[in-house]
């Protein structure tokens, strides 16, 4: 599910509506593709601090994608939730864009053994992988990957 439901600081709508209007369909869609022994996985942007109780405990999402340091760094997401729902990617495209290889890979390196120490999580970018990110750096990053043995 694709939703960009916030932006830096805060949720588009707040919390209250959320609950009431957007996470009763989002549980129905989870519990559908449960049904049919299918992950259902959530694309947000923005901050959803306020609300990932709901999106895990309620609506029962398994997996979730878009990261950006600035909001939460994967490494904290995980910390936090990564028992209960697997974080997707999570490498800010920001520093992805604007390092040298050498601060790349060791950025890299670190989230890597940070967030998959248990084998739940997935190697990529922190949300779209853009046309104006830099092809050597993107390869250095999944370089770093294949490096640790864990994709």
């Amino acid at each position: 599910q694709g939703d960009d439901l916030g932006f830096k600081t805060s949720t588009f709508l707040s919390p209250q509506l959320l609950r009431k209007l957007v996470f009763p369909i989002y549980t129905r869609m989870v519990a559908e593709a449960h049904k049919n022994n299918k992950p259902f996985i959530l694309h947000s942007c923005g901050n959803l601090s306020e609300v990932y109780e709901d999106l895990i405990e309620v609506c029962k999402f398994d997996a979730k994608h878009s990261f950006e340091d600035a909001i939460m760094p994967v490494t904290e997401f995980k910390r936090r939730y990564g028992n209960r729902i697997t974080p997707l990617g999570g490498l800010d495209v920001d520093v992805i864009c604007r390092s040298g290889e050498k601060e790349l890979r060791a950025y890299a390196r670190r989230i890597i053994d940070e967030c998959f120490a248990d084998g739940w999580w997935a190697l990529g970018t922190g949300n779209t992988l853009a046309n104006y990110i830099p092809v050597q750096n993107y390869l250095a990053m999944l370089d770093e990957g294949w490096k640790h043995g864990r994709y």
